[in-house]
């Protein structure tokens, strides 16, 4: 090989390590905001999950709240029967068995 060649070789050779070394740079730049965007990504999606969780909650309180409410309307609606049962066995009584016009 030729010093001239040589020289050549180089050159070629320092050119593409200079194009590397830009490049590293620039991908080791990218992976840095891929870094702090990863990292933020993250805190919203344990935002999503810890809201998650609470909707979940909310939604069992709901739920057992009207499972309650079920329960007092239908207790409501048998002392109701049993008030008006009551009622029309006093008003039949004081009408001489006679039912209410």
């Amino acid at each position: 090989m030729t010093h001239e060649e040589m020289e050549r070789t180089m050159q070629f050779i320092l050119e593409h390590q200079a194009r590397f070394d830009a490049n590293m740079e620039r991908i080791e730049e990218k992976l840095d905001q891929l870094t702090v965007k990863h990292a933020a990504l993250e805190d919203v999606v344990m935002k999503l999950a810890e809201s998650h969780i609470q909707l979940v909650n909310s939604h069992k309180s709901l739920a057992d709240s009207q499972r309650r409410l079920t329960e007092v309307q239908t207790e409501t609606g048998e002392r109701l029967d049993a008030f008006i049962v009551f009622v029309e066995k006093y008003i039949s009584s004081r009408n001489g068995g006679e039912p209410p016009h």
